[in-house]
């Protein structure tokens, strides 16, 4: 199980590392054409998702190991 935990760890580690990088892609577009830009719309939505991976995997690492259920 410590190698669950090692993993999980350093995967959240990635996902927040990829999560900075996009949120600093993000910042750096101009103002007022930002909400017409296709790519943006892109990055927006692989941050959502990533987001969304790390409250997942989160939520997996403080639930007891009796009440996971593994894939």
């Amino acid at each position: 199980m410590d190698d669950l935990k090692l993993t999980c760890a350093r995967l959240e580690r990635d996902v927040q590392s990829r999560i900075a990088k996009l949120n600093a892609e993000i910042s750096r577009y101009p103002g007022p054409i930002a909400r017409c830009d296709a790519q943006l719309g892109g990055l927006l939505e692989e941050r959502a998702r990533l987001v969304h991976l790390a409250e997942a995997l989160e939520d997996f690492q403080t639930t007891p190991e009796p009440f996971r259920e593994l894939a």
